[in-house]
Formats: structure tokens, sequence, C-alpha cells
């Protein structure tokens, strides 16, 4: 699947470039800049992608999936650069893939707890999330993050880091994926709400 069908598919017009280093500044808003990502655990990022808004970043996922019983635990850590003036005010994540469901199984379930690091994201308001699936489907699961400015953070942006540890479980007969090995299954997009100051 090409990046282009791949953009088709999660019906979002930005989408962000491969590997951005560079801050990109638009007519009317600032933008963050992206440090590459890094998976541990059982995943790995298969690619990485900037959007043309400066506030979404897409993670393509490799390799994170259970089967028949097995645990896979995958954690995600995203270097950002906020802007000086600027502070986060809410963090969208959206997670894309599918399920298997045979007969009789008790299903799968896709669980993520968040973690923030560094001033520049202030302090976050996220409860651990999990989803149990009971059938076979394509899934698009969101979670909204509430971030709470810190006293003195607006003095000039800076880096953070967020963190995400998802954990995806299955029972016997059942599998679950969110990987690029289907074309129902692909992704973890971010999207980041800038505040001025």
């Amino acid at each position: 699947m090409n990046f282009k069908q791949f953009g088709v598919l999660l019906s979002l017009s930005t989408i962000l470039g491969l590997n951005v280093i560079g801050t990109k500044v638009l007519a009317d808003e600032s933008s963050i800049t992206f440090g590459d990502a890094i998976a541990s655990g059982g995943c790995k990022i298969e690619g990485q992608l900037a959007g043309e808004d400066g506030r979404t970043l897409s993670l393509i996922l490799d390799n994170f999936s259970a089967f028949s019983g097995a645990r896979k635990r995958c954690i995600l850590r995203i270097q950002t650069f906020i802007p000086s003036g600027f502070i986060i005010q809410n963090v969208q994540v959206l997670y894309q893939g599918n399920t298997d469901i045979n007969r009789g199984s008790r299903g799968t379930s896709l669980s993520r707890t968040y973690s923030f690091s560094g001033g520049a994201f202030g302090q976050a308001v996220a409860r651990p999330q999990t989803t149990n699936f009971a059938a076979t489907k394509a899934f698009a699961e969101q979670d909204e993050i509430t971030v709470l400015a810190a006293s003195g953070l607006c003095s000039g942006g800076g880096q953070g880091q967020l963190g995400i540890n998802l954990v995806a479980q299955s029972s016997a007969g059942s599998s679950i994926f969110v990987d690029t090995a289907d074309l129902n299954a692909g992704d973890v997009i971010l999207r980041f709400d800038l505040k001025r100051c």
C-alpha cells in the first residue's frame, strides 16, 4: 500500500511527511517539529509521516499483533518541539487496525496509557483506555487527551516527549492487528492542538 492510498483510506486530507526534521511555518498557524519516533517492545515503526497542517503525525506500525491468547506490548516515544509563544491544548490519538474473532472466542482488546515529559507539554489529563472487541471488524479508536498549561510555560515553547504504552491482548481463537499487514490496519495518528499564549 502506498502513502497516497493510505491517506485516502484514512479519509484525512493532511498526514505528515517522512522523518520530518524542520519546522513548517504556515500562513496563519505555527507548526510543531517532530523528531524521529521510537518504538520498543513488540512493535516497530515502518514509517513516519508528517502532515501539511504542521500538527499531525502518523506512525505506521509493523509487527504489532497478538494471536490465540498472546499478549503483546508496544511502547512509543514521540519527540516534539513546540514553537515559542504556543502551548499544547489537546492531543487526539487515533488507532486503526482489525480483529479476527472466531465463534466461541472471548475476543481481543487494545489498552492504552499515556505519559508526558518535558515542560513543553504541561500536565496531561488522560485516563488509561481499553477497548474490547467481540466481533471480526476493522476498527478506528480515538482517544482525547486534555493538556493543562504549566506555569511559565508560555515563555518559550520547547521540547517535550509523548509516551504511549499499548497492549494488544487476544484470547484463544482470536487475533488483533495494529500494523501494515492488512489494508484495514495501519497506524497511530496523533493530532496536536496548539494554543497561542
